[in-house]
């Protein structure tokens, strides 16, 4: 056995499926028609942005008959197979992809196909190999992958709405959040800020939950086929989460606000000027919703970090700053504990509590 490891340009690999002379090993991949049209458009986006992508491998060898190389995947299928659907016209990008939404192949500009049909894919060739050692490459590969945790499977088997609604505020806060140290650059890689921005829209579909990772598959599994309360949920969170990028940035720039803390501030917010459902003004020491998120966005971050630095030491407490520090000790993301640190921070926001 021997293993070449080169690329080649699309239009190569295009040209040699379209001949017939690089097929598909049935024995290795799994059938046609897994990827849905967002999974696609959104691997065909990051082709035209020039974003890498896993290598494929393909296996080389001789028929004896035809004294001919035949080629074929045994890893790849479905990113060759999106590939030549595209360039066969078979599909036109969703609006996962943000720049080429609603585009077919011949309705990119020239350059722009050019680009496409010259990026460089990444392949292993696998000459003159038995079946026994390709099963046992991909034991190999298999054998070096960390197991997928909750939101990693959420992302894998969901590909409607709601998923790709998660990847647009992706992309819009991560940044965000690993700047002000709220996830670290390793746990943004295992999606912990997909949990969390996933938990907020939780809270204006409905409502204050503990976190439990079956209530978040089936908000995406409720939502996969039609997210039709999409609009309002993106403009609650967007316009909260800018709120706090840009009026209340003390906070984030203290570097000492955790994900459950941002998740609490995020939701007293919500709360105070949207309300929130199943979350009523008893839970809230009979605070009604007011309209607004705070009363003055520099009083209210300056009250905010006094209460959060209570909650982080040893200072003595009393009264709410003492059931808040109570609610962030243990047990963070249980009701309870949200609705407490909810309840204090709507009031300290509104400037209806002092902080300590």
């Amino acid at each position: 056995m021997k293993i070449i490891r080169n690329t080649a340009p699309i239009s190569d690999l295009y040209n040699q499926m379209k001949s017939r002379e690089l097929t598909t090993n049935r024995d290795y991949q799994r059938g046609q028609g897994l990827w849905p049209n967002n999974a696609r458009s959104y691997f065909i986006d990051s082709i035209l942005n020039e974003f890498p992508f896993p290598k494929v491998v393909i296996r080389q060898a001789v028929d004896l008959v035809s004294r001919k190389s035949k080629r074929e995947i045994v890893d790849g299928q479905q990113r060759l197979g999106a590939i030549k659907d595209f360039i066969e016209e078979k599909f036109r990008l969703t609006t996962v992809s943000s720049n080429y939404r609603g585009k077919t192949f011949t309705s990119l500009e020239d350059e722009e196909q050019s680009r496409f049909l010259s990026y460089e894919v990444s392949a292993d060739v696998i000459v003159s190999a038995t079946d026994d050692e390709i099963l046992e490459i991909f034991r190999r590969i298999n054998s070096y992958q960390l197991p997928l945790n909750d939101a990693e499977k959420r992302h894998a088997a969901y590909q409607g709405e709601f998923k790709w609604f998660i990847k647009e505020m992706l992309d819009k806060y991560s940044p965000m959040l690993e700047r002000y140290k709220i996830f670290s650059i390793r746990e943004i890689s295992r999606m912990e800020d997909a949990v969390l921005l996933t938990e907020l829209a939780q809270i204006v579909l409905s409502g204050i939950k503990r976190r439990d990772s079956r209530l978040l598959n089936k908000l995406y599994s409720e939502n996969d086929d039609s997210f039709k309360q999409c609009g309002i949920v993106r403009n609650i969170l967007v316009e909260t989460l800018d709120f706090i990028k840009v009026e209340l940035n003390d906070i984030l720039a203290s570097e000492a606000i955790k994900p459950y803390m941002l998740y609490s501030l995020a939701s007293a917010l919500i709360y105070n000027k949207y309300g929130i459902d199943g979350v009523d003004s008893a839970d809230l020491d009979d605070q009604l919703p007011c309209g607004e998120y705070c009363d003055d966005a520099s009083m209210a971050s300056r009250r905010v970090l006094e209460l959060i630095n209570i909650a982080d030491t040893d200072i003595i407490s009393v009264g709410d700053a003492k059931g808040f520090r109570s609610a962030s000790a243990s047990a963070t993301t249980n009701v309870k504990s949200r609705l407490t640190r909810i309840r204090v921070l709507a009031k300290v926001l509104r400037g209806e509590a002092t902080s300590s």
